[in-house]
């Protein structure tokens, strides 16, 4: 059994989520699809743990120049990795669920969790799962695709994504034109 869908997001790192959402907002048919953990590497393994530990070694850095300020700290500043890293797991954690959480409340968007691939130019399997058959459960066919990478150097922008009127965006490298 296959679906039918305006678009298939594969991951839910920078781009995704807000894209879905806005395709969704607008009545299109959206499936979004997470292998691992929702946010991408900048939520869990990237910018956001990087962040919180940065901010952890600058309180300890503070603290131990409180005399500076006025502040006098009658021990040694000590720190205690096991807690900077159970924050660090804390806040990634969080904002992966709040992540997993909105996308699990936009209407005309369904939530699939599993590793997307690729089975033909118009269809996407999730999981290996031998008794898959086409895109089934609710791996659809579909128009066309673009990857967060490859829409940075698109030339044209794919008609499923803009039908109105022959559009043009402008991005880094250059003026982009919507295929007829």
């Amino acid at each position: 059994m296959s679906a039918r869908l305006d678009a298939i997001i594969i991951g839910t790192g920078q781009a995704g989520p807000s894209l879905a959402a806005r395709l969704a907002g607008a009545g299109k048919k959206v499936a979004i699809i997470e292998r691992k953990r929702f946010g991408g590497t900048c939520v869990n393994t990237g910018c956001m743990p990087t962040k919180t530990l940065v901010v952890s070694a600058y309180a300890a850095r503070i603290a131990r120049r409180g005399a500076d300020f006025g502040v006098m700290i009658d021990a040694p500043i000590k720190v205690d990795m096991k807690r900077v890293k159970a924050r660090k797991d804390e806040v990634a954690g969080r904002a992966s669920r709040n992540v997993e959480s909105w996308l699990k409340g936009i209407s005309n968007l369904r939530v699939i969790e599993g590793h997307a691939r690729f089975e033909s130019p118009a269809a996407v399997r999730v999981n290996d799962e031998s008794s898959m058959t086409s895109c089934a459960p609710a791996c659809p066919a579909f128009g066309q695709s673009v990857t967060a990478t490859g829409a940075v150097r698109s030339r044209t922008l794919p008609t499923t994504i803009s039908r109105s009127s022959p559009t043009t965006c402008s991005t880094a490298r250059g003026a982009v034109s919507r295929t007829a």
